[in-house]
């Protein structure tokens, strides 16, 4: 299963956010992965421009959860539907 995430506060999700995706903060990710993530699913993150969603990414990876970050965040993201 493949699950999209915003790593951006509630505030920038609710202005907008891609379709489909749920909103999990980059820091509720960092300290406790295991409560919002499952190492069988597949993850896209993303954040405004890509940058921290990159860097929550390869943490994650190291743990064992299978993420990817959309690049150029949000930002691009928007700018290209």
């Amino acid at each position: 299963m493949k699950i999209i995430i915003d790593i951006r506060e509630p505030y920038e999700y609710k202005r907008g956010h891609v379709e489909g995706a749920v909103n999990i903060t980059k820091d509720l990710l960092e300290l406790v992965p295991d409560k919002y993530l499952n190492k069988n699913n597949y993850y896209i993150l993303y954040c405004d421009k890509g940058i921290y969603s990159l860097q929550l990414s390869n943490k994650l990876n190291k743990k064992g959860y299978k993420t990817i970050s959309l690049e150029g965040g949000y930002s691009k993201y928007k700018n290209s539907v």
